[in-house]
């Protein structure tokens, strides 16, 4: 016989002994013949299937309990399983002081894997009885099947659509997040909750491609783990990439992330209930990582593209900055308040960083402004005033000629748009002035206000922060004030804000 079937008629049997005595059919079936004793008889974990008579003895022993069975029974009673399971059909046996059983023989597809034997009864056994039986056991037979179908269906199922949901989770978050330490943080955490480990770790190929190094572990035990490097084709993470392929132990799974060639692995550790990690584990691993080097690949480009915004923006805020009228400080003080206020309205990691490029930007349209209008140190006329004016049109107008500067050119045109619809370009009041510059309104203003000019002087960074709440609901969106106000009390940025700008306002020559 097969392994296959082998082991399909082990499982069989297994679950109908187990589950026998428990069911309300067999209780049932049994007060119908006065409490007969049921002898449960396996071939299926005996060598070659067969059963010797001492084998049988012992079944009858450890299953019928105090019934007394003489040894000429016990020898008419295994000559009876012997011909059961040579007709393949239910016997019938007459024994001891009129006693009467059956011997049916369990069976699928025309193998015998077992037999139900039903001592202990009294009296006669009529045909109908013997047929009720027979179809009894049958039925059960074929629940029990039934059951092994479906628990079989749930593992093959149960992994697959995991698989499906966390394609679908991955996929997530590579339209949410850009990020790539972000990112593999989230992957890595969505490995343990899939797989119930205790720790995930991803790896990621040094430049040179010899050289694993550790881009973040998510370690859910006390002691947690150091981080290290690994050498190609060292411990399970380094074969598992030599290889391209899963390695698998007991506490470890190793999942190389390839796309066209190998750019790192995941790797699993200690399962939550201390069982050993499976072929399903690996299965569900390998699809997540078929995704998530996507995800990966997506964030490195991404990365490579921003180095290239910076490049750009970096080149912009230097030219700014060389003028006599300054320009493009972009402190990092400045750079964390945005970056504060726009978690205060839930905005993304993409979307701060957009306000911190035209934070950088937001006087681009300056360059077409003769110095002298903007170095003026009295009020300017009604002409000069229009020139000013034209400053967001013309900075937007030069930053729209790059494609990885167009998500900031409306932060940079609105910017100067009053909350109450008095500003400027377009005279835009409340919601209409999208939230990204009105977050940048109140920022520019504020670092304006404390950053010392050759034509003023810069206000404290307290009577700074007065000035843009008496403007709250005039200038600038109260919200967006309110959320400004609670980052500037923060002991973190006053102290940043204190230390860049008292750096700042040193003129050349001023002690």
């Amino acid at each position: 016989m097969k392994r296959e079937k082998l082991k399909y008629y082990r499982a069989l049997f297994t679950r109908l002994n187990a589950s026998w005595d428990f069911r309300k059919e067999v209780s049932a079936f049994g007060r119908f013949f006065h409490d007969p004793v049921w002898v449960m008889v396996s071939l299926v974990h005996h060598s070659k299937m067969e059963i010797t008579k001492q084998r049988l003895l012992a079944h009858i022993r450890e299953q019928a309990y105090g019934h007394k069975i003489g040894v000429r029974d016990k020898n008419k009673i295994f000559a009876v399983v012997k011909s059961a399971r040579r007709k393949k059909t239910l016997e019938v046996f007459a024994y001891g002081d009129n006693y009467h059983g059956l011997c049916y023989p369990l069976k699928v597809e025309g193998d015998v894997f077992g037999f139900i034997l039903l001592v202990g009864i009294k009296g006669g056994i009529s045909a109908n009885m013997r047929a009720i039986f027979q179809s009894f056991s049958d039925t059960i037979v074929r629940e029990t099947q039934k059951e092994i179908e479906l628990a079989e269906l749930n593992e093959t199922i149960r992994p697959r659509a995991i698989a499906l949901s966390t394609v679908h989770t991955v996929h997530r978050l590579m339209s949410s997040s850009l990020s790539l330490n972000e990112l593999l943080s989230r992957i890595a955490r969505l490995a343990l909750q899939v797989i119930k480990a205790n720790r995930c770790s991803i790896k990621l190929l040094d430049k040179k491609g010899k050289t694993l190094l550790p881009k973040t572990t998510v370690d859910l035990r006390r002691k947690k783990a150091k981080l290290k490097k690994v050498e190609i084709g060292k411990y399970a993470p380094g074969k598992a990439v030599k290889k391209a392929r899963t390695i698998r132990g007991k506490s470890y799974l190793a999942t190389p992330l390839i796309e066209e060639d190998v750019v790192g692995v995941i790797t699993l550790y200690d399962k939550l209930d201390n069982t050993p990690f499976t072929a399903y584990d690996e299965g569900i691993m390998r699809t997540m990582a078929e995704q998530a080097v996507i995800a990966i690949k997506n964030s490195l480009l991404f990365r490579e593209q921003e180095s290239l915004t910076m490049s750009s923006i970096r080149c912009i805020a230097m030219l700014l900055k060389a003028r006599p009228a300054g320009g493009g400080s972009a402190a990092a003080s400045f750079l964390k308040l945005i970056s504060i206020i726009g978690r205060k309205f839930q905005m993304n990691e993409s979307e701060i960083k957009m306000i911190q490029y035209a934070a950088m930007l937001h006087d681009a349209g300056q360059m077409s402004i003769p110095d002298k209008v903007l170095m003026k140190k009295g009020g300017l006329t009604g002409e000069e005033l229009d020139i000013v004016k034209t400053h967001p049109r013309k900075g937007a107008n030069i930053l729209s000629k790059s494609k990885h500067l167009k998500p900031i050119v409306p932060i940079i045109l609105y910017h100067h748009e009053n909350y109450n619809g008095t500003g400027y370009p377009k005279g835009l009041k409340k919601e209409e002035i999208p939230l990204s510059a009105r977050v940048m309104a109140v920022a520019s203003a504020f670092e304006a206000m404390i950053l010392e000019k050759p034509y003023r002087k810069a206000l404290s960074i307290s009577a700074a922060v007065e000035e843009v709440k008496k403007n709250s609901g005039v200038q600038f969106d109260p919200k967006v004030v309110d959320a400004f106000c609670l980052a500037a009390k923060r002991k973190d940025v006053l102290k940043l804000l204190k230390k860049e700008f008292k750096r700042k306002n040193k003129r050349p020559g001023k002690p």
